[in-house]
Formats: structure tokens, C-alpha cells, sequence
């Protein structure tokens, strides 16, 4: 099981975008999860979320919900991400993985400790163990100090009831140690129409109300993501 997750959320655009799929799909993952430390990968489309925070930061880190992309990679150790960094990746990559990446747009980059993480009804699902489901949902922000009442909010109360959600695989609390918003959770599940149908309001208890003037996402979050490799 992973202990920090690499993060890019990025668009791209519609010309030569099956092209940079193939090319990232049977090249760039493969040789990324060649290096020691990685332990799985998962690309994602976002989509809309009707539930998604209206407190943002600016519209130039918007997340481009409509038509992007969010790729995850599962690592030992923060130091699995770190050793070489992402910038040092980029200095050495070779003319073609230049080329394709330079043409991501607006690519923002996570790297995430998981804190902890809570199973779900359906945590026995099959998959490289830890690798996120077949859909996703992810919220990214901070707490305006409130960084306590947040983290025992999510440990008492919300995971608690997402861990009890039908479709759930998991839930993970995350902390970065790259990236502009100090919190993130990553909930992934089997179904979209089981997370519509079931998962818990954000205003659905008293506590939950009172982070919302505090909590400070940026534009977009949280999104929703179909996973488009690996296929089931």
C-alpha cells in the first residue's frame, strides 16, 4: 500500500490528444513505474461535481473540470517523489516526452503524504493494492488555521460515514508536501451512480456547517474523475 501520492491535474488540448493518450499510456506510465519506489498509476477524466466548494482562490489556478485530466502515481515514500524530483524529471526527459508534456495546459502538481485512510463495503476490490478505483473524487484546500477542527472533523465524523457509503473502496487523508493547498481527500468508489445516490451532503450535520467559511478551495474543486487507464 502507497504512503504518498504523486498528483498532476492538467488539460489538454482536443488536437493530438489521442496521440499524447497512446504515447502516455503505453510509454510514459510504463517507464515511470520502472523507477524504484513507484507502485501504481491511474489516469483519470475529470468531470463536473454539482457539490463543488464556491470559496476559491483565483480563477488562474482553476481546475479544468470540463475537459481534463488528473494522473496519480502511488509511492513508497514522499522521498519516492522527491529522489529525483519532478523538476528533475523534466530536465531529463527526452525529446518527445518534452514535447508532449510542454503541451499539457495549466498542469498543477501535488506531491501528498497519506495521513491515513479508512476502507469501505467495497475495499476488496481487485487492483495493484492501493490504486484508486474506477472513479474518484478528490477535494483540495486549506483551513484558514483551522487545520484541528478539520482533521477530527474528517477522522469522527466524515470519513466515518463515507467508509459506510455503498460503492466506497476507501477514503484517504492527505497533507502535501508540494503543492499551493496544505489538505487534500481522495475518495474512490466503483460506481457514479451509487456515489450520486448515496454520498453524504456536505451540510449534512451541524459540524460540517461550520467548516464551510473557513475551508478555501480553489476553483473546481472538488472534482470528480472517470479512471481511463488502467481499464477494468
Amino acid at each position: 500500500m502507497e504512503n504518498a501520492i504523486w498528483t498532476t491535474i492538467y488539460d489538454f488540448p482536443k488536437e493530438g490528444r489521442d496521440e499524447y493518450l497512446s504515447w502516455l499510456h503505453e510509454k510514459h506510465i510504463p517507464e515511470a513505474l520502472s523507477r524504484k519506489g513507484y507502485l501504481w498509476a491511474a489516469h483519470y477524466q475529470l468531470m463536473p461535481n454539482k457539490q463543488q466548494m464556491k470559496v476559491g482562490r483565483s480563477n488562474a489556478s482553476a481546475i479544468p473540470v470540463e475537459t481534463g485530466f488528473v494522473i496519480y502515481f502511488g509511492g513508497e515514500s514522499t522521498r519516492t517523489f522527491m529522489d529525483p524530483g519532478p523538476t528533475q524529471l523534466e530536465k531529463g526527459y527526452s525529446g518527445k516526452t518534452r514535447e508532449m508534456m510542454g503541451r499539457r495546459i495549466r498542469p498543477m502538481t501535488y506531491v501528498h503524504t497519506v495521513e491515513w485512510r479508512t476502507e469501505g463495503p467495497e475495499s476488496s476490490r481487485g487492483g495493484p493494492p492501493g490504486m484508486p478505483g474506477p472513479f474518484i473524487q478528490m477535494g483540495l484546500f486549506d483551513a484558514s488555521g483551522q487545520d484541528e477542527d478539520l482533521g477530527t472533523w474528517y477522522a469522527q465524523e466524515r470519513m466515518v460515514l463515507w467508509s459506510r457509503t455503498p460503492g466506497c473502496i476507501r477514503g484517504r487523508k492527505l497533507l502535501a508536501t508540494v503543492g499551493p493547498e496544505r489538505h487534500s481527500v481522495l475518495y474512490d468508489f466503483t460506481s457514479l451512480e451509487l456515489r450520486k445516490q448515496y454520498f453524504p451532503p456536505l451540510n449534512s450535520t451541524e459540524w460540517s456547517l461550520r467548516l464551510h467559511p473557513y475551508l478555501v478551495h480553489p476553483p473546481g474543486s472538488s472534482f470528480l474523475g472517470k479512471r481511463i487507464w488502467p481499464f477494468e
